[in-house]
């Protein structure tokens, strides 16, 4: 027998009924823990009378009542919070966790949040992002980002699919909104002056080895917060580092914790491991960072847990990535560069290397699953290197002329 809607019954005699049940009544009810978010019940009865009464029942109990999270009163935000508990199983815990920021923080405390699911429509989104767009920051009672504003309107957009596969509602508002455009902004970028005076003046700190690292693998912070000795490979001549995972802060869905947030190495943003090729002198600045850090165990605790974390604690676990932000961010006022952040060095080789590197391996290096995110968020063009990719033409200029 085919699907019904949620809320649905019937009463039928099977093809090979029972000889002492010929009666089966069957209700359709909501529960999400099916993919589709509904269930089939079913019970063979002696008389069809009897089999009535129980789809009567059973309805009543499980079709029509307002306790019921399917049912057609629930609110947006009580919707996204199941929605995100029990339909999205795959997401990355950091996605997770700035889908419940946007519940919590946002629609829930917003009329949005209240409105019944039914009754939601394209001018209520609508004002909402209009809201969002003049004053949704928090901090500031200014306007989101255009990227977090488009960012939640992604999840709203999912949920509501999900609703109407549950036959809570018909059709899905999210599709017809209009979203502000994303505005591009110049890329930023540190010149290979500005580089070499983090690294010099941050050699010989605990965390030296911080910048060379992070500006020559243009790892995210994340990943460099994950990285251990064995992330240094040795194979056919060729040292690099294995990018397999990435530390980040998220909300604790486990319970284990007493803190809000934990912090737990997951994948890496594609959910894609890569490989990276450092050059020598970057090897030997990580031996000499090892050397240092078994010298500070041997006078701590005698030695570090087997595999010890390239940026660790006294015990050779990994440290908060926090640390390391706001650290290089002192060591970055020291040598005059304002508004710094680590990503910054990643935009900065990206920018600086697409000089010297075809595209498919720089995209490839920084991790992006398309060359168009490397173009457009990551390399920079300005004067500056427009004239170091003309200097790179120089030979074929001589031959040309010559």
């Amino acid at each position: 027998m085919s699907k019904g809607a949620n809320g649905t019954g019937t009463v039928y005699k099977p093809k090979h009924p029972s000889k002492n049940f010929p009666f089966r009544a069957e209700v359709w009810i909501t529960d999400f823990s099916h993919p589709d978010g509904k269930r089939r019940v079913s019970k063979n009865f002696k008389r069809k009378t009897e089999a009535e009464k129980w789809r009567d029942d059973m309805l009543s109990k499980y079709g029509k009542s307002d306790n019921s999270v399917c049912n057609p009163m629930i609110t947006l935000s009580e919707w996204l919070t199941f929605w995100l508990n029990n339909f999205t199983p795959n997401i990355k815990d950091s996605t997770r966790t700035g889908y419940e920021c946007y519940i919590e923080q946002h629609i829930s405390k917003h009329h949005i949040g209240k409105i019944r699911l039914k009754d939601l429509n394209v001018c209520d989104l609508q004002s909402y992002i209009n809201c969002l767009t003049s004053s949704g920051n928090l901090k500031n009672d200014e306007g989101l980002s255009t990227k977090t504003i488009r960012s939640m309107m992604l999840m709203i957009k999912k949920s509501l699919h999900a609703a109407m596969g549950a036959d809570i509602i018909n059709k899905n508002p999210a599709e017809y909104i209009i979203l502000p455009k994303l505005q591009q902004k110049p890329v930023e970028y540190l010149t290979l002056e500005q580089v070499k005076k983090l690294i010099n003046v941050s050699r010989g700190e605990r965390w030296g080895i911080f910048f060379p690292l992070a500006f020559m693998t243009a790892c995210r912070i994340g990943e460099l917060g994950a990285l251990r000795r064995s992330s240094l490979k040795h194979e056919n001549g060729i040292y690099y580092l294995s990018i397999e995972g990435s530390l980040n802060r998220v909300k604790d869905f486990s319970g284990e914790s007493n803190t809000q947030t934990v912090l737990r190495i997951g994948s890496t943003k594609n959910s894609k491991p890569r490989q990276i090729p450092i050059p020598e002198e970057l090897i030997s600045l990580l031996y000499q960072h090892f050397e240092k850090q078994d010298e500070e165990a041997a006078i701590s605790c005698g030695q570090y847990l087997d595999d010890p974390y390239i940026f660790c604690n006294e015990l050779g676990s990994f440290i908060d990535p926090s640390t390391l932000r706001n650290w290089s961010k002192k060591i970055a006022s020291k040598v005059g560069i304002g508004n710094f952040y680590p990503h910054l060095l990643r935009k900065s080789y990206a920018t600086l290397a697409s000089t010297n590197m075809d595209i498919k391996n720089l995209s490839a290096i920084l991790g992006h699953s398309s060359y168009n995110v490397s173009t457009q968020y990551y390399i920079a063009s300005d004067i500056n290197t427009k004239n170091i990719a003309m200097k790179n033409m120089k030979p074929f200029y001589d031959e040309l002329l010559g």
